[in-house]
């Protein structure tokens, strides 16, 4: 009995392991199609499809495992010709079967109108998701009903041993995702009779290989939010410049793909504002790139001469690869007898074990061994009967091929140049193709922590962390403790000293049974009547605004965290801009990752996308608790600040330098507290200037003053509070907080982002560094109104950093 346990213990056991080998995640720009209804209607004279409604749908859904915005593209062709009536249509997706967490699960509805007189129409929406999770229905509803026959499910459920591990559901956050648009990648070409040579690379993303994805420009997502799981896109630099040519299409060029290609370059704009890496390839010089993508690009001395250092250390990792490579095999033909390679330890860290190179162990002659990480290899004459003359001279050439291709990309990429912007970085080399051998590499360390889409966000909408705590609206849900220490102590003077004294005088002591209750009855009620009082019945607000402005398209990128508590949960539900992108901030730290609930039962979250909002139901805000959201936005046309007549510095003093300068803004909003660094490094202060005025700043001559002035700017509305911080646990089932996970995975030198790209940015320039780069500033300014989820919310102890580059 016990054997047959053990047997069939062992035997599920191999069934798992086998079953989780073939568990992939889905590439950041997976699709799902179906069209409804499915059964065509041979009956001649029928509408075509049986059991339909006088219409067909195509529905597209893409990125549905992934943590972060789905996208839907409808197409709705009527079957009847041109409508008589104008139909009041509902696209609904609903999670079914498994995601992760359960809870977190949310029901999307998008409302569409099929006009009168017309035979199709087309619908493109974003909406949010904060679970793991591969599997929707789809339904068309009229008049609050599903049509029948419109009713498909798309994807499917991944295992239910995924889950016992981010590591397996959440590879997109762990690995670089690389997108090749309207190009391939270098090839490696090994000659046939060629020994294989596997490069050893240099982990960089915790020792996982990364993904490539090979797409035409048309087929890109036209909405930023959709790329965010891709981390690098690789494009040639007339690709670019065509967007500006796509309004007159040429001949063989339709209109629909001109419009398709303009809206994707838009949305790769978009991307690399908000943290993406863009690589161009046979690119134009720095200046001409930026007008082609009508973005400030910023030059850093420091990041230039980091990017040639990071350069020439790939280069020179390879090249001591293939030094030991050829050193590993010089041995071969010349040597008879068993002995050491002549090489230091790890000379074959690269294919050492393989099978293509070492042969199978039952092939391998007792004299071959392999011993620890620091290997010793020892060629014996089984190993070295398989490398014939022929293999030797073709791997000789194979390697002399691999030593110019390193030259070529030595020599193309300490041509090109690296430049900042917004939150992203672009890439300029005149290499016609990328090489996936050697460029892959150098970009992954480039990517660093935002190879991650969460810790570029900065949140992780399903868990949650204690960090939430830094940013809570001061004295709301919170126990009024002296206030009650006030009623209590009253309690007291009147059960004791009072009623006590008043009843013995009368000799009616035994009153003291009827007043005593009576006083401690009126007394709960007043602290539960206070406590619901005290933070009253409305909405109130907390808002941490960052924004930050390009200086030579006037474009602006936010990120927004709101805290936002409610006496009443409001009816009419939560707010957004239809562009936004919309992440909860739940307060975690609590739960282990393998007691999230997984399979889906009742949706209780649900959410309406039209072509103005999205709108999140009443259930997002729960009555009296504080409940946190962080968005990020695209803002187009937002304004500039420029600096009129600046003068160059003179450091001989034969001409007096300028003590002030005059500054410009076209920005809708008063700006305070603003320090510029203007593009010769010197530093200037206002106090403010309004919303489209000019102003004059004040030099500030010492460096130690402007940091101090940066210092204090941030420390004033630093987001603090008490956090413990979880996650460091043993094991991936006992985690709490993914932030920490993802980055104990991807991070390097000990570097750990916890709240985004932008913030991060932030404390290192202002805080850490207390430096400005040349040509940017910084100011504070109001909260925009458009920002706060419920109109009529108060807002409280709230601030608005505006950060940029000057024109």
């Amino acid at each position: 009995m016990v054997r047959a346990v053990v047997l069939a213990l062992g035997l599920a056991a191999a069934l798992a392991t086998s079953a989780t080998a073939q568990f992939s995640v889905p590439g950041p720009l997976s699709t799902h199609q179906v069209v409804l209804p499915y059964a065509a209607n041979p009956t001649a004279g029928g509408s075509g499809f049986a059991g339909g409604s006088g219409f067909t749908a195509t529905i597209e859904v893409s990125n549905l495992m992934g943590v972060g915005y789905l996208g839907v593209d409808a197409t709705l062709t009527s079957t009847l010709g041109p409508l008589t009536a104008n139909r009041e249509l509902t696209i609904r997706l609903t999670p079914i079967d498994r995601h992760l967490p359960a809870d977190r699960a949310i029901a999307t509805e998008f409302p569409l109108t099929f006009p009168q007189g017309q035979t199709q129409v087309v619908l493109s929406r974003s909406c949010p998701k904060w679970t793991i999770g591969n599997s929707y229905r789809i339904e068309i509803i009229e008049d609050g009903a599903p049509l029948k026959p419109y009713t498909a499910e798309v994807g499917s459920p991944f295992p239910g041993y995924a889950v016992q591990s981010p590591e397996t559901v959440l590879s997109n956050e762990l690995i670089c995702n690389f997108v090749l648009v309207d190009t391939v990648a270098k090839p490696i070409a090994k000659p046939a009779d060629a020994i294989p040579f596997d490069p050893p690379g240099r982990s960089v993303i915790s020792g996982r290989s990364p993904s490539m994805q090979t797409v035409s420009l048309q087929r890109l997502p036209s909405d930023w939010r959709r790329l965010r799981d891709i981390d690098c896109i690789v494009i040639q630099g007339d690709r670019l410049r065509q967007v500006d040519r796509l309004d007159a299409p040429t001949a063989g060029q339709a209109g629909a793909t001109a419009t398709a290609e303009r809206q994707a370059i838009e949305a790769i704009r978009d991307w690399v504002l908000m943290g993406g890496t863009l690589v161009v390839l046979q690119a134009p010089d720095a200046t001409q790139l930026a007008r082609s993508l009508r973005l400030k690009l910023l030059q850093q001395k420091a990041e230039d001469e980091g990017f040639a250092a990071l350069i020439t250390s790939t280069v020179s990792t390879m090249d001591d690869s293939l030094k030991r490579f050829r050193e590993a095999l010089s041995p071969v033909s010349g040597r008879s007898q068993n002995t050491p390679l002549p090489v230091a330890p790890r000379v074959l860290s690269l294919p050492v074990g393989d099978s293509n190179l070492m042969g199978d162990s039952n092939l391998m002659g007792e004299s071959d061994s392999i011993v620890g990480s620091d290997v010793m290899v020892v060629l014996g004459p089984s190993t070295r009967e398989r490398f014939s003359e022929t293999q030797l001279a073709a791997t000789e050439k194979w390697i002399e091929a691999m030593e110019a291709r390193i030259g070529a990309f030595d020599s193309d990429w300490k041509q090109g140049y690296r430049r900042s912007v917004g939150g992203g970085q672009v890439v300029g080399v005149p290499a016609e193709s990328i090489d996936s051998l050697l460029a892959f590499d150098l970009l992954e360390t480039l990517v660093g922590y935002r190879c991650s889409p969460m810790l570029a966000r900065g949140v992780d909408p399903m868990m949650g962390d204690f960090r939430s705590r830094r940013w809570l609206i001061p004295g709301v849900a919170e126990p009024p403790v002296y206030t009650f220490m006030g009623i209590l102590t009253l309690f007291v003077l009147l059960v004791g000293p009072v009623a006590y004294r008043w009843t013995t005088r009368g000799h009616r002591s035994h009153l003291m049974f009827l007043i005593a209750p009576a006083l401690a009855l009126v007394t709960t009620a007043a602290m539960f009547a206070y406590s619901i009082v005290s933070d009253g019945f409305g909405t109130t607000v907390r808002v941490r605004q960052l924004t930050w402005i390009d200086g030579a398209s006037g474009d602006a990128i936010e990120r927004t965290r709101s805290t936002l508590f409610s006496g009443i949960s409001p009816r009419a539900g939560l707010r957004f801009a239809d562009d936004a992108e919309v992440m909860a901030y739940p307060n975690g730290g609590r739960q282990m990752w393998r007691d999230l609930r997984s399979e889906v039962g009742e949706v209780r979250l649900h959410t309406d996308v039209g072509a103005a909002d999205q709108r999140l139901d009443a259930a997002f805000l729960p009555s009296r608790t504080q409940t946190q959201f962080v968005t990020h936005q695209i803002r187009r046309g937002v304004g500039t600040l420029s600096i009129n007549g600046l003068r160059p510095f003179d450091s001989s003093g034969q001409v007096p330098n300028a003590q002030s300068i005059e500054l410009s803004s076209s920005l809708p909003f008063e700006l305070r507290d603003l320090v510029v660094c203007s593009p010769d490094g010197r530093y200037w202060s206002a106090a403010r200037i309004g919303a489209g005025e000019t102003a004059s700043a004040d030099w500030i001559p010492k460096t130690q003053d402007a940091s101090k002035l940066l210092g204090s700017l941030y420390t004033r509305h630093r987001p603090i509070g008490a956090v413990s911080q979880s996650g460091r646990s043993q094991g991936t089932r006992r985690i709490r907080d993914l932030v920490l996970f993802v980055n104990k995975e991807v991070s390097r030198n000990g570097l750990v982002v916890t709240d985004g790209v932008f913030e991060h940015w932030l404390n290192d320039t202002l805080f850490v560094r207390g430096e400005l780069p040349p040509g940017m500033f910084v100011g504070i300014a109001s909260p925009s109104p458009d920002v706060v989820a419920i109109a009529d919310a108060e807002q409280v102890a709230s601030v608005r950093y505006v950060l940029g580059t000057l024109p």
